[in-house]
């Protein structure tokens, strides 16, 4: 597999396609993404770059223009637009999309948990998405907060979907109407990012299809609401065995104001089994919204069906059976079948409950003559005063497990600390740390040479996974050599004039 140049070449100032790039905004591990504009309506677009040594990788090519013909195909107002693509003079693949402006979905999560209804109406807009998605049998396969963008008012965003890059095309597309085949990626390559995979493709199943992307969601979903994934480990490996294993926790624990159906919704989309999720993202979203059932297949049995095995005997049409009253009660206590009584036996049946009552009563009679006299008080015991105790130690401070990680790795993590000027170096991440839980709104600074600096305020109250990219720095400007000054041209000198004794007369 190439990996990319250590310097690559900055196309800022160059014209890609019929735009002008202005700056780079970002860089991936396969690409860099620039800000570019038109020089003459002005308009500002997104050009994703692959990196110059990816560009002789005939496969990584495919997969590149494969993204964009995947979102092209879709064309979904939730998806974020691609308008051209080709490739540079000097063969590096490009694709010019709208530019966003706004904030990524994890950069929002990064702040604190959502309310529930505003965390429901983000991912009702990702499940339309993807369910044009699906429909055109396109499964994205990487879903993450990175890759969720929040355009327009805060209140209401408009989603974004981005990188399609590891999408799956189900079926090929017909030659005849594209001009080319589908791309797909190597059978049991591992693609996606380790919080967010489903079971399946934890363990490699080459046998993917959108259902994979609702178990996603619903990961993504849960981080929306409790702060962080249902799933933390230390090691990728425990990672993956917690997806496939272990039942994830309760969402009513970690996150109590979440509405029943919500959470309902959220454990059947994070079943371990297929055919236990959601069939569609069009069901999982009006689960989501309480218009569905949220009950998963092979879960539920009906009322005839609980009732036979708890013992009782439905009655006729599978009516349940009336309620019992007082009378039907004391005919069950006393034996008598009131639905085998015919009816010109009712005037004993009743003879026969006064007589029960009588003997009962006799009965209560009589025991209450045979009870014995009450004891005679006894002298109250000395009050005994009990040791002291001594004051219970305080408990140590709950603690908590913070995970930095960066884009690029290694990138310094540095933490303010009161008193001191200079921040105090934690470590290269990926990080772990374990805070106390009283430490609220420490400030953390991560610094990578060639970066700018990206700077957070932690709230350490639960776990949490902080995974931050940094921006590179633009390139320095090249520093022009000063001209030298003109020498100034010498003053000619004025003749000296001698008298006739030989002495030299001054001139004026």
């Amino acid at each position: 597999m190439p990996t990319p140049d250590a310097q690559e070449t900055s196309q800022v100032g160059k014209t890609i396609g019929n735009y002008k790039v202005v700056q780079q905004i970002g860089e991936g591990g396969m690409g860099v993404v620039y800000l570019a504009e038109h020089p003459v309506i002005g308009r500002k677009v997104a050009i994703k770059l692959l990196h110059s040594s990816f560009s002789r990788d005939s496969e990584t090519v495919a997969r590149f223009f494969n993204e964009a013909r995947a979102i092209h195909l879709i064309a979904h107002p939730n998806i974020v637009e691609i308008m051209d693509f080709g490739q540079t003079s000097d063969g590096q693949p490009y694709f010019i999309m709208e530019f966003l402006q706004g904030q990524s979905l994890a950069d929002r999560i990064v702040r604190g948990p959502l309310p529930p209804s505003d965390a429901i109406a983000i991912v009702t807009q990702i499940c339309d998405a993807l369910q044009a998605a699906h429909d055109k049998n396109i499964i994205h396969r990487d879903l993450k907060p990175h890759n969720v963008y929040l355009v327009g008012s805060e209140a209401k965003p408009t989603v974004k979907i981005l990188d399609f890059g590891v999408a799956k095309m189900t079926t090929g597309w017909n030659t005849s109407d594209s001009g080319g085949q589908s791309v797909k990626t190597r059978t049991g390559s591992l693609m996606g990012t380790p919080l967010y995979m489903s079971p399946e493709q934890c363990r490699g199943s080459g046998k993917l299809d959108h259902r994979t992307d609702i178990y996603s969601l619903a990961v993504i979903l849960f981080e929306m609401i409790s702060g962080h994934p249902p799933f933390v480990a230390e090691g990728v490996g425990e990672l993956f065995a917690k997806h496939m294993l272990e039942p994830p926790p309760s969402l009513a624990e970690v996150a109590p104001r979440t509405p029943p159906h919500v959470v309902r919704a959220v454990m059947r989309a994070l079943s371990k089994n297929l055919e236990d999720r959601f069939p569609t993202m069009g069901a999982f979203a009006e689960a989501l919204n309480g218009r569905a059932d949220v009950t998963a297949p092979g879960a539920a049995r009906s009322v005839s069906q609980i009732k036979t095995m708890s013992g009782a005997h439905p009655t006729a049409a599978g009516r349940p059976p009336d309620e019992a009253t007082t009378l039907s009660s004391a005919a069950s206590v006393l034996g008598v079948d009131t639905l085998a009584v015919p009816r010109r036996s009712y005037k004993g049946m009743f003879v026969g409950l006064l007589v029960a009552v009588a003997l009962a009563g006799g009965g209560i009679f009589l025991m209450r003559q045979r009870q014995p006299p009450p004891p005679a008080p006894q002298p109250a015991a000395p009050v005994v005063q009990p040791p002291a105790v001594e004051p219970a130690k305080p408990a140590p401070p709950e603690q908590v497990d913070i995970r930095f990680e960066s884009e690029p790795d290694g990138a310094r993590v540095l933490r303010t600390v009161a008193g001191k000027s200079q921040p105090e170096d934690l470590g290269a991440a990926p990080l772990d740390l374990k805070l106390d839980k009283t430490e609220q709104s420490t400030q953390y600074l991560l610094h990578a040479e060639g970066f700018k600096d990206r700077a957070v305020t932690l709230d350490a109250s639960r776990d949490r996974v902080l995974h931050l990219a940094l921006d590179r720095l633009p390139p320095p400007p090249e520093k022009k050599a000063a001209k030298p000054a003109p020498a100034r041209p010498a003053r000619p000198k004025k003749p000296v004039i001698h008298d006739a004794d030989g002495l030299a007369v001054p001139s004026f």
